[in-house]
């Protein structure tokens, strides 16, 4: 019985050292991803406010990006993990998706990110899966985007499909995550609004007219070229960042527990050796007492 409670003591020693080290991975990773999530949203919510001044122009209006979505099928681009032991990083991701597209009149398309998300939805009935991608990295080159980029270009072109939306993990803090999503196409035809130097914000004119040079296709296909990439890539950087930040809180959640069953099998060791003890000391007086007898 006590050589059970020291192996059982020693399997859970060495997953408290698994633990420990997968935490202060995470929270490593965490903080060098965690420098560019702002970047990459002031960046992103920039791109978002050029494109819907852009958007209340007449040439722009006639762009297929920027027309009323379309009795068409919805292409998701969900974000996932390649790894594990994320506590429910990749199943709120999952849920949320599986919640929009039941919804669904028509069957949507999916193009997804990351290894779990790869399996999840490689067996998920009612959809099409249109692309799986793993061993993204946290920060990633803009031009893993590229065939996403393309499809999308062609599809809305093509009149395949009506509306593009992102499923990702928005990163609030290091203890506070919420999957979210946000459309990507058609573009808002929302009154956009620039911040002022006091960090105000006023709306600026339906009324404003720009002046495109050399052509307004010209300009509309660079400046949505860009959009896609700043807003893919903020909703990248993010999910990196709160995948981190979740693995970090469920492997040090992980670890305090080890120690908690440790102290008790330490416990219920000592206490088992302190039986064995005390019954031999038994015996053995039983048996001298028997012998002088």
């Amino acid at each position: 019985m006590a050589q059970t409670r020291v192996l059982q003591r020693r399997s859970v020693k060495n997953a408290k050292q698994i633990t420990k080290a997968l935490e202060v991975v995470a929270a490593s990773r965490m903080r060098k991803v965690v420098a560019a999530v702002e970047s990459s949203r002031t960046y992103g919510n920039l791109a978002t406010i050029i494109m819907q001044r852009v958007a209340h122009n007449q040439e722009a209006r006639l762009h297929p990006f920027f027309a009323p979505a379309a009795d068409k099928p919805t292409l998701y681009v969900v974000i996932s993990s390649d790894r594990g032991q994320a506590g429910a990083f990749n199943s709120n991701i999952f849920n949320l998706t599986l919640g929009a597209i039941r919804a669904e009149k028509h069957r949507p398309q999916v193009v997804v990110y990351g290894r779990k998300g790869a399996r999840f939805f490689a067996h998920l009935a009612g959809i099409e899966l249109k692309g799986a991608y793993e061993d993204i990295a946290d920060t990633p080159d803009v031009n893993v985007f590229s065939p996403l980029v393309e499809m999308m270009t062609d599809g809305m072109a093509e009149g395949q499909i009506g509306t593009v939306k992102i499923i990702y993990t928005e990163f609030i803090s290091s203890l506070a995550q919420k999957a979210s999503s946000f459309t990507l196409l058609p573009i808002s035809h929302l009154t956009p609004i620039e911040a002022t130097a006091d960090n105000k914000q006023i709306p600026l004119s339906d009324e404003t007219v720009y002046e495109f040079e050399p052509e307004v296709s010209d300009v509309l296909e660079e400046a949505i070229k860009l959009y896609f990439e700043a807003k893919l890539m903020q909703a990248r950087i993010e999910s990196a960042a709160a995948e981190h930040a979740m693995r970090m809180v469920a492997m040090g959640n992980a670890n305090r527990n080890a120690s908690d069953l440790i102290d008790d099998l330490t416990l219920e060791l000592n206490a088992t050796r302190q039986a064995a003890i005390t019954q031999e000391i038994a015996e053995i007086t039983g048996g001298a007492e028997a012998i002088a007898a």
